[in-house]
Order: C-alpha cells, then sequence, then structure tokens
C-alpha cells in the first residue's frame, strides 16, 4: 500500500485534489497542480479511487504560489494557487457540475475578504511531550494531525488568540490530551462578538474560563462514541449563551449550536439576487429555514412561512422575526420529507437550502404537483444541485444560475440556482 510512484498531474478534481494518470488509472493527490510532476505515495485504493500523498515534487508549475501555513492541505488546499486561479477552477466546478444542459447563463462572485473570514472555526488538540496543541486532522487522514502553533489563517487574529490562550490554560492546568474532543469558537463578523465552545470527553471535567475577547464561555461534555463535536450536557458556562450577527439592516441571534452561513459579506450579495427574482412572489416558504435569515431579509412586506424540523434553530427563527418587528413571519416545526404539496401549493416561491446531500425525490415530487411560480435553490454542492435539477427540468427552467465563493482556498463553492416554471 505504501508503493512510491512518479505522478504527472493534468488538472485539479472537484475536491481539490491534484488528478493524474498511471499505467491507465486516474491517482488524486492534495498538494499538487496541474502540469507538476511529483512522486507521490499510494495511501488508499479501492476500484473508484487510487489516493495518495505528496512525498516530493520534482517538477513545479509556474502557477504555484507559496502557502501561508503548514497545515493548508487540513484546512485550505487551494493555497497553493493565486486567488484568480482559484475563482478560474471554481467557475469551470459550475459548469462542470451543469455540463449537460445547455445556453445555461451564469455568472461568479469573488469574495472580498480571503482570510480570516470563518464564522465558526473548529479545533481538535494533539497532545506531545505532554503538552497540548491546537491540531487539524490531515485530510482524509483520522489517525494523523497538524500541530498549529499559530492557528489559522481561516479565522480571525482574535479567534485564534484566544483559542491559544485556552489551550495555553489547559497546559497550565496539566490536562491530558485524551479528555478533549474539540475547540469550536464561533464569531459575529459585524458585531464582533465571540463564543467559546470546549467539548470534552469526560462527564467530571472541570474548567472554567473567561476572557475579554468573549462574550460566553462553556465547557460542555460530548459522548466520546460520537467523533462528532455534539452537545451531550453542559458542564459549565459564562457570560452570554448566544451571538448576534446583522445582515441586510437586519439582527440575527443564534446559539453557538445552531447553524449560521459563513462569509456574511457575500451571503448579503446572495440575497440580494434573490431578492432581484421574487419581486413578483406574495407568498414565499423558506423549507430548511434554520434561524431564519434568509426568509427574514425576504420578507419585504410579504408572507413567509418557514419550515425548521430542528426545535433549537425554529425557536431562534421565531425569536428573530420578533427581533426584527416581522409580523408576517411564520415558522412550521416539521420535517421537510413530511410537507405536503397542498400546502406548497399555497405559495408562489419556495426557497431552498439543504444540506451538501441536497433535495429529496419525495420533496421534488411534491414541488412538481403543486408547481410554485420560482425555485430559489442555494447549495454548497453544484453537482448534486445539478442532479436535482434533473428532476425538476421537464417542469422549470433556469433564469440563471450564480456562483459565490463563500469559502476561498477551498474546493468548496456556494451555487444559486434560480427556477421558474415553465410557459408563464
Amino acid at each position: 500500500m505504501e508503493k512510491e510512484i512518479s505522478l504527472a498531474v493534468k488538472k485539479l478534481g472537484r475536491n481539490g485534489e491534484g488528478v493524474g494518470n498511471y499505467k491507465g488509472r486516474e491517482f488524486f493527490c492534495y498538494g499538487v497542480l496541474p502540469n507538476e510532476i511529483a512522486k507521490v505515495r499510494i495511501i488508499k485504493k479501492n476500484k473508484k479511487r487510487i489516493e495518495t500523498e505528496l512525498v516530493k515534487l520534482i517538477e513545479k508549475s509556474k502557477e504555484r504560489i507559496k502557502e501561508k501555513e503548514n497545515h493548508f492541505l487540513s484546512c485550505s488546499p487551494l493555497q497553493i494557487l493565486s486567488y484568480d486561479k482559484q475563482i478560474e477552477y471554481k467557475k469551470k466546478l459550475l459548469k462542470d457540475a451543469y455540463s449537460k444542459f445547455k445556453n445555461i447563463r451564469m455568472r461568479f462572485f469573488p469574495s472580498s475578504q480571503i482570510y480570516g473570514y470563518r464564522t465558526k472555526m473548529e479545533f481538535s488538540f494533539e497532545e506531545k511531550n505532554g503538552k497540548i496543541f491546537l491540531a487539524f486532522y490531515k485530510r482524509g487522514n483520522y489517525k494523523e494531525k497538524y500541530i498549529l502553533e499559530k492557528g489559522c489563517v481561516l479565522a480571525s487574529k482574535e479567534v485564534n488568540k484566544i483559542a491559544l490562550d485556552i489551550v495555553n490554560e489547559l497546559n497550565k492546568k496539566k490536562v491530558k490530551g485524551e479528555k478533549l474532543k474539540s475547540l469550536v469558537i464561533r464569531e459575529g463578523k459585524r458585531t464582533g462578538e465571540r463564543i467559546a465552545v470546549l467539548y470534552v470527553k469526560d462527564e467530571n471535567f472541570k474548567f472554567e474560563y473567561e476572557n475579554d475577547m468573549l462574550k460566553g464561555f462553556m465547557l460542555v461534555y460530548s459522548d466520546p462514541k460520537s467523533p462528532a463535536s455534539i452537545k451531550t450536557k453542559i458542564l459549565f458556562k459564562s457570560g452570554e449563551e448566544e451571538l448576534r450577527e446583522k445582515i441586510l439592516n437586519r439582527e440575527f441571534v443564534y446559539s453557538p449550536f445552531c447553524f449560521f452561513q459563513n462569509n456574511i459579506s457575500l451571503f448579503e450579495k446572495a440575497i440580494k439576487e434573490m431578492k432581484k427574482y421574487t419581486k413578483r412572489c406574495k407568498r414565499l416558504l423558506d423549507v430548511y429555514c434554520g434561524v431564519g435569515t434568509i426568509g427574514i431579509c425576504l420578507t419585504d412586506g410579504r408572507e413567509v412561512v418557514g419550515v425548521e424540523i430542528e426545535d433549537e434553530e425554529k425557536e431562534y427563527a421565531k425569536l428573530n422575526a420578533e427581533i426584527n418587528n416581522i409580523k408576517n413571519y411564520k415558522i412550521l416545526n416539521i420535517n421537510s420529507k413530511k410537507l405536503d404539496e397542498t400546502l406548497i401549493e399555497n405559495f408562489d416561491c419556495v426557497i431552498l437550502d439543504p444540506p451538501r446531500a441536497g433535495l429529496t425525490k419525495k420533496l421534488i415530487s411534491k414541488i412538481l404537483k403543486a408547481k410554485p411560480l420560482f425555485l430559489i435553490y442555494l447549495s454548497c454542492n453544484p453537482f448534486t444541485q445539478a442532479k436535482d435539477y434533473e428532476l425538476l427540468r421537464k417542469t422549470y427552467k433556469i433564469c440563471i444560475i450564480e456562483g459565490f465563493d463563500f469559502y476561498p482556498h477551498t474546493p468548496h463553492l456556494e451555487s444559486l440556482l434560480i427556477l421558474k416554471l415553465k410557459n408563464t
């Protein structure tokens, strides 16, 4: 399995990895660019993919630039490309996702901020010589980690400073790494508010922390049977439990356990684009509404109904409508799979912002029966979005597809698909 080969990379894959052919098969390697030759080591092999890791660059591309940190492959593997080249790559990704559909209008919006833009950072830990360090898992490898001496360039200076200070306090108390799971820091970009959540594997763990740069701190026991940072029990908290953010003159409140969108400035741009296509709509159904950000920003005197399965996020959506004095916003606490087409029929626009896996076939079927005038579909995975459109295309036509670089230096992008009912 540890065989080394010389690989000539021809292109970048959809996950930002270099792709080359060797003996008639495709090999994948992060950290290698098109027109580079590298010595690589095979680390994982199956019928579909042969994954490798970089051992040594033999020939470098003229496009390569110096990365800003040694752990870049974990957090942002496109650091070795100029930002202009990253945008070219992501434009191509979007075109590739919709390659089977002809005569489509597309445009792409770069990010005005390419470092320090993250609203959420999740750090792991590594223990070395009896000392705790911040860490990230190596990409595709859940056994090895990179130590982060200075934090990460995707986080703000304040978030990195807080994270490093928490680690310093853990070391003062001689905490063992086996008891720690992760450190999550959430940041309101417009308000400057931050909350840190330290997840631990020991229900009897004791640790108190305060910092002037933090609005609140929580110590949370997280079931060690799960690798995910999930809240099982709050062991300690100080300060506030909620963050505030401002989007298009609206104020939103959410807890550190709720989903909240990344790259606030570009998220605002995406909502402004949605507004252009909802001017004719009087009633909007916001499926997967979370804490209500999109639907509340699109009310503009119209009735909006949000759909959210998570109880906590539903309550914040209700609260955010109250905070912004919006009377024409309602929330339904149901699973999107259980939406009835007779309900959907009451709306002339449906907003969709699903998880990365995309829409369920059941929901698509109900939308096709109800036939709302517009579909506004925001996705963090244009390939699953394009698969969903394949099922919608007989009834809906594409007005435009817009890409947004919510995640500079990573292979990820946000895709906004605007669909209109045919023959209208």
